[in-house]
């Protein structure tokens, strides 16, 4: 019952002022429509009822054929028809099926506000001119599967109720889905957007897919609602991507896509599984303001430009194993609430991780930073891993508070760390040895001084440790064989 409340009231938001002003709509044969398309006659209703099935194989009759269906006609082959006529169908019902599957239009075509009750399927058709379908409401199955759009193509405000189909659909000029809403499963997969393509502030309330599309031009996902799973895997973002202020509430994924324009990713909200692994980002990204509230993978990702992750709260844990960042990275005033691991990770750029909080365990092991890394006014609670880490040019830790830090195998130049900012170095010979060297080259005495007393507090300390070990040892042979 709620259902149909929705629907009726749907259908009233788009009729004519006529219409809401209580003008009863016309009724109108499917035939008669037919007829007018068949004829190359325009197709023109405003506020009608259609009733019966719109079907592309009536085309391929005569009119007088088309009137006597279904009694002494037989229906022709499948192959392609062509409408001829305009069709342009307004603030109407259509009380049927519609069936125009590989169909050529040749003229404009507009549904825009029309309510179509039963399936609506318009599947490897072509349209030649200009389309509007903008504040259609799709009862059911909404079906374009590899259709071809040449002139501009307009769902705004758009309700697909039932299954949403655009796979390998070909788009080549604008495409606008802003505002529309995707109640079931919405499929893009394969599809090509020659011109500019908008989602915002569109709604999809169960599963998008957009596994492999191609933007050859700008792609806006601004403000976009994913209430479900969202895949973009192995996608193709030629210009400029945004997805600004777009909030994927279910597990999302971008794996494998490629972003050879800007990446605008600015105040998004993940609230699961976000996956970026192996995508490849060539000019500048930005996930400014981004929050993550589930894990967050750029395992293997690749940042050929200025990639930055300023103000950005990962609430669960963040994995950039391996990734390749060519130019400087920003992660600003970041917040890492669970385990962040940069494993293998390549800055070959500045590496600014200044004003940023650490809640959790951060690894940089075997992390290789090219170009200076600065970490000042950061706050690390628990351990921090630099086993094996290179560093090439300086490393600022100025004002930070470490607990615990793993320098063993770490190679550096200059380490700017105060020595009262760590709670806790990890024993290791090399590493002590080597950070006093590096308060000697910097004359900070007193670091040197107090760095070197715990060296050989803890030296000590692990040293009778290590005798007691044996004593122990040494006196369980003994009472053993005395007994």
């Amino acid at each position: 019952m709620k259902t149909v409340l929705v629907l009726a009231l749907l259908v009233l938001s788009f009729v004519t002022p006529n219409a809401a002003l209580c003008e009863a709509p016309s009724l109108v044969t499917a035939d008669e429509v037919m007829v007018k398309i068949k004829l190359g006659l325009p197709a023109e209703y405003d506020n009608v009822v259609i009733k019966g099935n719109l079907t592309s194989d009536q085309l391929g009759l005569t009119a007088k054929e088309i009137l006597r269906i279904p009694f002494e006609v037989e229906m022709p082959t499948d192959e392609p028809m062509a409408a001829n006529s305009s069709i342009v169908i307004k603030n109407s019902t259509i009380d049927g099926l519609v069936d125009f599957n590989n169909t050529i239009f040749h003229k404009q075509v507009s549904f825009e506000g029309t309510f179509f009750v039963e399936n609506a399927s318009f599947r490897h058709s072509v349209f030649n001119g200009d389309v509007s379908f903008s504040q259609c409401v799709f009862n059911k199955t909404g079906d374009f599967t590899g259709s071809q759009f040449k002139g501009k193509a307009s769902f705004l405000r758009t309700c697909f109720v039932g299954i949403a189909s655009f796979v390998s659909t070909q788009f080549g000029s604008i495409a606008d889905f802003g505002l529309a809403t995707f109640c079931s499963v919405a499929s893009f997969k394969d599809a090509k957007f020659t011109g500019p393509v908008g989602f915002i502030k569109t709604q999809f309330c169960d599963r998008a897919e957009f596994v492999s599309g191609q933007y050859a031009t700008d792609a806006t996902f601004d403000r976009t609602y994913f209430d479900g799973d969202a895949n973009f895997s192995g996608s193709l973002f030629s210009q400029v991507a945004k997805f600004n202020g777009t909030q994927f509430k279910n597990k999302t994924s971008f794996e494998g896509a490629h972003f050879t324009g800007s990446a605008q990713f600015m105040k998004p909200i993940f609230n699961s599984t976000i996956k970026f692994n192996s995508t490849q980002f060539d000019k500048d990204t930005c996930f400014t303001h981004a929050q993550f509230g589930g894990p967050a993978f750029f395992t293997s990702a690749k940042f050929n430009d200025l990639v930055e992750f300023m103000e950005c709260d990962f609430l669960e844990s963040s994995t950039f194993d391996r990734s390749d960042f060519r130019i400087d990275a920003v992660f600003n005033n970041a917040t890492f609430q669970g385990p962040s691991d940069f494993l293998g990770a390549n800055f070959r750029g500045f590496a600014d991780f200044g004003g940023s909080q650490f809640a959790h365990d951060t690894d940089f092991c075997n992390t290789s930073f090219l170009g200076p890394a600065d970490f000042s006014r950061s706050t690390f609670n628990k351990k921090i891993n630099f086993h094996g880490a290179q560093f090439k040019k300086n490393v600022y830790f100025e004002s930070v508070k470490v607990n615990t830090i793993n320098l063993t195998k770490a190679r550096y130049g200059w380490l700017f760390l105060h020595w009262d900012s760590v709670d806790h170095l990890e024993f290791d010979d090399a590493a002590y040895q080597t950070l006093i060297n590096n308060y000697k080259r910097l004359k900070w005495l007193k670091d040197s001084y107090d760095c070197r007393s715990a060296y050989i507090s803890e030296g000590s300390v692990k040293a009778a440790r290590n005798h007691s070990w044996i004593i122990n040892a040494v006196e369980s042979i003994i009472l053993g064989k005395s007994s």
